[in-house]
């Protein structure tokens, strides 16, 4: 299969099915963590790119390394190294135009393809070749060829790892001195480090072709217009091509590591003031402690970060939970992170985890503070077991108000996890305020609270009068500028009742939608083929909970009175999506806007459902009924015990909802809540688990 250059997630799941831990593995024992910052095993986090760009201010050491031992690469000077494979590539472009260049890499960037520029010398003129892709078969790289060909206009030329060795030298030196002579020919050639065994040897090799053939009709051109050198095929299995790539201006070159499949780099920053870091320009230019190991792993090019486990959780703690927070709650977070990690074990293969959430971000030094520093060292190597065991470490943003019980998440219990109280509520009452307003014109929506000021007078019904007081108000379906659409755009001064106040959405309480019948239809039906169930027929009518767990999260829906589908309870949150998003959490309740109960003349109740029939309102002093606000598809109706209630004339569907994340473990905003309250680390801990242990990692 060919592979894409951008990191892609192609799996989901934030939960592993780990109960009850296991023993700690071999590389749990060792002071050093391995972390995936790209690959692709197969399972969990599946993100690769075709290169990668290291940078670091001191400069950069790198050392080869294969069955054959170990060998210390020359240093190349300068700040930034980039890194490939040497497989199948494409030339989408060769140019002696910059700018050119830079236009067709920019291309290629802007529909998701690599566009690297390599810097060649042919003759006397200096060509840039824009590079894109990387590939284990001349077949997936002739196809891609294709596809870009057709998207950029461009004709892609393939290039592979079939090389003409041009002669062995003494050192790096005179490698590079040779390499003018086919240069200036304009046959490129480049110098090669070579393991042979325990020592390094030093080569030239001429040419990227994609097969036996074609570098033996290579050969021949070469040794007629070069003579004078021995011309053999490449057959080192550990080796390191050095090219050259444009970084930044076209004058400004950075060196190129093109590796054999059978071999790894370890790259490490060279000792400078202060804390040695390295950075990789592909993760968002984030900077990180320790070395960097690059390889050739089930055929995609892999970067592992390697550092020793407490300053990783450096890292993790700052990009997990925000520093400034009560150290009671970072220690809390200190010690999950690091049950996390020494739980997984060797899940990659070739790293214990990833950077992602997968398992737990992992956003480098950026995220590092003195307390945060503080609270990893102050709970160093402490864990938490159960009966000798490492227990799952689970936690997540906040568990709106009880924790979840394991039946209410994964369908089975968890002996050391049960539903307990959790003080959630801060970001409700930190939130910024909205009001639900009614236009004159008998429209709804939401604004700002801050964005509209109080007349001083109500209307008829007792409720507060108000003006826009900014120009270009938005008007939202929803208290949020992240998921609520926009329904209008008010003015400066336009007149507004408000009916009720709500808080932005936040981590604590949140609003979804609403949605149509035909969106739910749609996206139920698409959850319902993945689990290979019964589609729903029509559009959707009546959309229930069923059944509840312990703390009130779903367990069970209903559609059109049909089971939904789900592999799992907490899953039901991953069927309704918005803006690309899932629910925040199962503990919702689902309202149907267009259904409602009427007290009849003769005094029984009467369900009106959207669609069945007109609702007609008569006014105080009206002798006919109209439709209620007119032609807008939502109106109010006002409840016997005094609350508005926004009604549509078509089949609409509401989520209102507490919590954020699986709620199954920790709460952060709990943890933070009970740390301002006066508990320790360890106290929280067992709150939010029971009957464990927290023992230092032998």
């Amino acid at each position: 299969m060919w592979k894409k250059w951008m990191g892609k997630v192609l799996s989901a799941g934030l939960i592993t099915t780990l109960l009850l831990g296991g023993q700690l593995p071999a590389q749990a024992k060792s002071k050093d963590i391995r972390v995936a910052l790209f690959v692709d095993s197969g399972q969990g986090y599946r993100g690769v790119v075709p290169s990668i760009t290291l940078t670091s201010e001191g400069g950069i050491d790198v050392i080869l390394s294969s069955a054959e031992g170990k060998t210390e690469l020359p240093e190349m000077n300068g700040e930034a190294a980039r890194f490939r494979v040497d497989e199948f590539h494409l030339i989408v472009a060769e140019t002696a135009d910059w700018n050119q260049a830079q236009g067709i890499a920019q291309q290629l960037t802007q529909r998701k393809y690599e566009g690297t520029i390599q810097a060649v010398q042919k003759g006397s003129q200096m060509l840039y070749q824009v590079v894109s892709g990387s590939y284990s078969t001349y077949q997936a790289a002739s196809k891609q060829a294709q596809t870009v060909a057709q998207a950029t206009g461009q004709k892609p030329v393939v290039k592979g790892p079939f090389h003409l060795e041009a002669g062995r030298y003494r050192n790096l030196q005179e490698a590079m001195d040779w390499k003018r002579t086919f240069d200036t020919s304009g046959y490129p050639a480049y110098p090669v480090v070579i393991q042979d065994g325990k020592r390094e040897e030093y080569a030239l090799w001429v040419g990227d072709e994609v097969s036996g053939e074609a570098l033996q009709a290579l050969k021949r051109k070469v040794s007629s217009e070069i003579p004078g050198f021995s011309y053999t095929e490449a057959a080192a299995s550990s080796y390191v091509i050095l090219k050259q790539d444009v970084y930044g201006s076209a004058r400004d070159t950075i060196w190129k590591y093109v590796f054999s499949p059978r071999a790894k780099l370890i790259a490490e920053p060279q000792r400078s003031r202060g804390t040695a870091l390295i950075g990789v320009v592909e993760r968002d230019q984030r900077t990180y402690r320790g070395k960097m190991e690059l390889s050739s792993y089930n055929g995609y090019l892999t970067l592992v970060n390697e550092l020793p486990l407490e300053e990783y959780l450096y890292g993790v703690v700052g990009s997990e939970m925000a520093p400034g927070w009560p150290l009671e709650a970072l220690k809390t977070q200190a010690v999950l992170a690091r049950t996390r990690a020494v739980g997984l074990g060797n899940k990659y293969g070739v790293a214990n985890l990833s950077d992602t959430v997968y398992e737990q971000a992992y956003y480098g030094y950026a995220k590092e503070s003195a307390d945060i520093r503080e609270a990893v060292d102050e709970t160093k190597g402490e864990i938490i077991t159960y009966r000798g065991k490492v227990v799952e470490s689970l936690y997540y943003s906040n568990a709106g108000g009880m924790t979840a019980d394991g039946s209410e998440v994964w369908g089975n219990p968890v002996p050391y996890l049960r539903p307990v109280d959790s003080d959630d509520y801060g970001p409700m009452v930190q939130a910024n305020l909205w009001y639900q307003v009614s236009l004159a014109d008998g429209r709804l929506g939401y604004v700002r609270s801050d964005l509209v000021k109080e007349s001083g007078f109500t209307n008829a019904m007792g409720l507060r009068q108000a003006v826009v007081a900014t120009d270009n108000t938005n008007l939202r379906s929803g208290p949020s500028t992240a998921f609520h659409r926009v329904l209008a755009t008010l003015p400066y001064g336009a007149s507004l009742t408000i009916l009720s106040e709500e808080p932005e959405e936040n981590a604590y309480s949140w609003t979804r939608g609403p949605y149509t019948a035909e969106e739910l239809a749609g996206m139920i039906n698409t959850s319902q083929d993945r689990n290979k169930a019964p589609r729903i027929s029509g559009p959707i009518q009546s959309l229930r909970v069923t059944e509840r767990g312990p703390s009130g999260r779903v367990l069970e829906m209903e559609a059109n009175g049909q089971t939904v589908a789900v592999s799992s309870p907490d899953a039901h949150r991953s069927i309704f999506q918005q803006g690309g998003s899932s629910l925040r959490s199962t503990k919702f309740e689902v309202e149907e806007m267009g259904s409602i109960t009427i007290l009849a003349g003769n005094g029984k109740l009467r369900n009106y459902a959207a669609g069945g029939g007109q609702i007609q309102a008569v006014g105080a002093n009206d002798y006919y009924s109209q439709a209620a606000n007119g032609y807008n598809d939502q109106y109010l109706v006002y409840s016997g015990d005094g609350v508005w209630r926004t009604v549509s004339k078509t089949p609409l569907f509401l989520f209102r909802g507490t919590g954020f994340g699986h709620g199954l473990g920790v709460s952060q905003y709990g943890a933070k809540a009970m740390a301002e309250s006066g508990y320790d680390y360890e106290e929280i801990l067992q709150h939010y688990y029971q009957d464990v242990e927290i023992e230092r990692s032998k």
